[in-house]
C-alpha cells in the first residue's frame, strides 16, 4: 500500500527521498491514528454494551440524583455509537469529541464531589494489598477523556470509511 502511495506520489522535489520521506512520515502519522481511535473506540464500547445489557451503575446514579434513569440511553448512545463511529473510521471527530464531553460531565457528576459523591479528582489509591500507592483513581476516566478529545482534533486519518467530511 506504501509503495502504491509513493510510485503514484507526483515528484515535486528535486531529490527522491525527500518525497519518499514525506510519504512514510504521513502514512506513519495514519496509522497512529488508526492505533489511538481502535483502542479508544474499542475500550468504550464494552462500556456502552453493559449499559445496554443491564449494568446499573449509573442509572442508580441518575435516580439518586434526581434524574430519569432513562437518561443512561444518552451514555450508551455516545459509548457505543461514538465508539464503532471512531473504529470504523465514520464520524471519527464528532465520536470523539461527543465522547470528550461526555467524560467531563461524567467527572463532574460522579467523581468531583458536587452531586453527593466522594471527590475523586485528586486521590491515588492504594494497590490491593495496601502496602503502597498504586495508581491515580480516575486513569480510566481521563483515558477516555483525553482519548476521545485526541481523536476529535487529529481525525481518523485515511484508513476507515472516511465518511462525515469535516467530522472525521
Amino acid at each position: 500500500m506504501l509503495l502504491w502511495r509513493i510510485r503514484k506520489m507526483p515528484i515535486t522535489s528535486t531529490k527522491w527521498g525527500e518525497t519518499m520521506a514525506t510519504a512514510v512520515a504521513q502514512s506513519n502519522d495514519d496509522l497512529g491514528k488508526l492505533v489511538l481511535r481502535v483502542t479508544v473506540g474499542t475500550l468504550i464500547i464494552f462500556h456502552g454494551l453493559a449499559l445496554a445489557t443491564g449494568d446499573m451503575g449509573i442509572p442508580n446514579n441518575l435516580v439518586r440524583w434526581g434524574l430519569p434513569a432513562s437518561l443512561s440511553w444518552l451514555g450508551f448512545i455516545v459509548e457505543f455509537g461514538g465508539g464503532v463511529g471512531m473504529v470504523l473510521g465514520a464520524y471519527a471527530r464528532l465520536g470523539g469529541f461527543l465522547l470528550g464531553v461526555f467524560m467531563v460531565i461524567a467527572i463532574i457528576m460522579a467523581h468531583a464531589g458536587l452531586m453527593g459523591s466522594q471527590n475523586h479528582l485528586f486521590l491515588v489509591a492504594n494497590n490491593p494489598a495496601g502496602n503502597h500507592w498504586d495508581h491515580y483513581f480516575l486513569e480510566t476516566q481521563m483515558f477516555y477523556l483525553l482519548g476521545g478529545f485526541a481523536v476529535a482534533m487529529l481525525g481518523a486519518g485515511k484508513y476507515g470509511l472516511n465518511i462525515g467530511g469535516k467530522w472525521n
